[in-house]
């Protein structure tokens, strides 16, 4: 496995922690590191036989940020869904300040050691902590753990809700904690940046040798989560400028079987989109009970486009083992142009999957888990011929219906 920048790192930090350890009464410096992976393999049962870009269909989408995709193929497939990943803490002044990072490789990208997380802590008082660096979005509820498979109740994120382009950030966050009584409260408030190298999502909607660029600038927002006993809420807001740039390849063409090979070497013509994000969370743990439920809208008014995402899945723990059932739908429309004139209402993106979980904890560290998808696509005729991605619309294609049969092994080590 080739180690890239953010791996070199980890492991310096690795191999320092020994001589760390041997200065700790000079210096203060405590280093704390852990690992997580998923081993996971899974099998398309059946769906609609399609072209989608140059995806063989039935395809069932795992993961649309890092470009994880199941296809038609009748053989097992582990790539969508393994990962491996490495972090690590040193910290100093009694936890005061503290430097944090996490590499992760994944079958579904290149299986290279990727940088997720590189930043610097430094607690202020003790309700609230100044971070600095590389870190996740707060988009969603699991957007901190989603890569670790040992926190999750399925084999992998329902995709319907967890599926877009970004997924870090370089930036600054205020994170504040508080009690008020019988309530524990945080809040996250954040700004940055994120430029997107050869983007996975992009790589679903217009093919594997698809080679896009995304970027989000003036990123500004954050999420406040309130929690008691068994009840948990949490609220996000994110807005920020968004762009792409296709660096190679172009769309594929059903009609040549081939790339379009157009190229657009600056970041899209277009000024830069507002995008606006709303997030709500209310999850529950109650006696043997999990609930899940959230939701997502996503404004985007310079591309006259509105998302709207939910999951809601109810699971029960029974000693070792936790069945979970879980509905989750996205539905993606065109709006009204800055003229007035109204959108074509057979421009719909309008998906849904329902999937049986079943998890068996093998330690407190380890579990094994089988998940069942079936997935239905109700796209509307002119979100883009199943064969061709290059339509009027000028949108993706739809994936169709889908059932996937996964396994996986979860750890933290």
């Amino acid at each position: 496995m080739k180690m890239n920048r953010g791996a070199l790192i980890l492991a310096a930090t690795l191999a320092t922690s020994p001589t760390l350890a041997q200065v700790d009464g000079k210096y203060g410096l405590e280093f704390s590191g852990s690992g997580f992976a998923t081993l996971a393999a899974g099998k398309m049962l059946g769906g609609s036989r399609t072209i989608a870009s140059d995806y063989e269909c039935p395809c069932f989408i795992s993961d649309y940020a890092q470009g994880g995709v199941y296809d038609g193929r009748s053989n097992l497939q582990w790539k969508p869904d393994s990962k491996l990943g490495l972090q690590g803490t040193v910290s100093a002044d009694g936890g005061r300040m503290s430097l944090t990072t996490q590499v992760v490789a994944r079958g579904a990208r290149d299986s290279k050691m990727n940088l997720e997380w590189l930043y610097g802590s430094y607690k202020i008082n003790d309700a609230v902590t100044l971070q600095v660096g590389r870190k996740r979005i707060p988009m969603f509820y699991y957007s901190d753990t989603q890569d670790i498979g040992v926190a999750l109740p399925w084999v992998h994120l329902p995709p319907q809700l967890y599926g877009w382009d970004a997924v870090n950030y370089n930036g600054a966050n205020l994170l504040i904690q508080k009690q008020f009584g019988d309530w524990s409260a945080s809040s996250n408030l954040l700004l940055g940046h994120e430029t997107l190298k050869d983007s996975g999502y992009y790589q679903i909607y217009s093919g594997r040798q698809n080679r896009t660029d995304a970027r989000w600038k003036n990123i500004v927002g954050g999420d406040l989560t309130l929690s008691r006993d068994w009840l948990e809420t949490r609220l996000v807001y994110l807005q920020s400028d968004t762009q792409t740039r296709i660096t190679a390849k172009g769309l594929w063409d059903a009609a040549t079987g081939s790339y379009d090979g157009i190229l657009d070497d600056d970041w899209y013509p277009q000024p830069p989109f507002k995008q606006r994000i709303y997030g709500l969370a209310i999850n529950a743990d109650y006696n043997n009970w999990l609930v899940r439920s959230e939701l997502i809208r996503i404004d985007r008014p310079g591309q006259n486009w509105r998302d709207y995402a939910s999951i809601i899945g109810v699971g029960y723990r029974f000693g070792k083992w936790q069945p979970m059932v879980t509905h989750a739908r996205y539905w993606g429309k065109a709006m009204a142009d800055r003229a007035g004139n109204p959108p074509d209402p057979s421009i719909l993106e309008i998906h849904y999957s329902m999937s049986l979980a079943l998890r068996y904890d093998l330690s407190t560290s380890s579990a094994i888990k089988i998940q069942y998808d079936r997935q239905v696509d109700k796209s509307g005729p002119n979100w883009g011929p199943a064969s061709d991605s290059t339509s009027a619309s000028g949108l993706g294609p739809p994936y169709g219906n889908a059932r996937l049969l996964t396994v996986s092994y979860d750890v933290v080590f």
